[in-house]
């Protein structure tokens, strides 16, 4: 599970990326707004889970963009309307505060959409190779908010973060 950002632009994010990996990430962000509304649902403790507590309006925006580009290529969409209706329930216990957040104190943070390039690569070399010729490969995923001590509470410090291979 994954919300790649090789830009810190939501949209300029959808736009490179491939048919498989956008398509995916609608339903991937549907999957990560769960667990981070709904009590007991799967993966709460997935680093990409993590990453995004406290932003989940920054979450729907995420999924905006890449829904939008995903409409934008001629393709049908009922991620952004399920994830939106998810949203609203829990807006709607969690008050108005909930429907507002900065953006994510990591979005930017040039390390972390350096490693998701690389991943890219990883995943299909010709594709992204060509578009990120640049970038350094066979990095390790950055995950904000978590540290390298499974003791240690991953939203004390939202700056801190860990590397990853999943």
């Amino acid at each position: 599970m994954q919300t790649f950002l090789p830009y810190a632009d939501f949209a300029e994010s959808a736009r490179v990326l491939d048919r498989q990996r956008l398509g995916k990430q609608r339903v991937e962000t549907l999957q990560v707004m769960k667990a981070l509304t709904v009590p007991g649902y799967g993966w709460q403790q997935h680093p990409v889970v993590k990453m995004w507590i406290g932003y989940e309006r920054a979450l729907l925006d995420y999924q905006g963009a890449f829904c939008a580009e995903w409409v934008g290529r001629g393709y049908a969409d009922t991620c952004a309307e399920k994830t939106l209706a998810v949203f609203e329930e829990a807006a709607a216990s969690r008050g108005p505060d909930f429907r507002v957040s900065d953006p994510p104190p990591w979005l930017g943070d040039e390390a972390l959409h350096e490693s998701h390039r690389s991943k890219l690569i990883a995943k299909d070399e010709e594709f992204y190779g060509a578009l990120f010729p640049d970038a350094e490969r066979g990095l390790d995923y950055v995950w904000p908010g978590v540290t390298s001590s499974p003791s240690s509470n991953p939203r004390s410090d939202p700056h801190s973060s860990h590397r990853s291979r999943d």
